[in-house]
């Protein structure tokens, strides 16, 4: 179990990463097409990738206090 999560943990962290970047480019891409009719699409596709990195987080950060429920520090 506690592989796993440690598992899931990388894999939800690589996936924010991931999503970042590409939200990064496609609104640098609209910027670049700021006067063309695409530029509000590819903005809405970016501002959707902002929002599945907030799930992501979101989902990161309650697999880490559950984490850290089940496998409490020991000093």
């Amino acid at each position: 179990m506690r592989k796993t999560m440690l598992e899931l943990m990388g894999i939800l962290s690589h996936d924010i990463i991931a999503t970042e970047a590409m939200a990064n480019e496609l609104a640098g891409a609209a910027l670049a097409l700021s006067d063309q009719p695409e530029a509000i699409a590819i903005r809405d596709i970016a501002v959707s990738k902002r929002v599945r990195v907030i799930e992501l987080q979101g989902k990161l950060a309650a697999l880490r206090e559950d984490y850290a429920a089940r496998f409490p520090l020991k000093l």
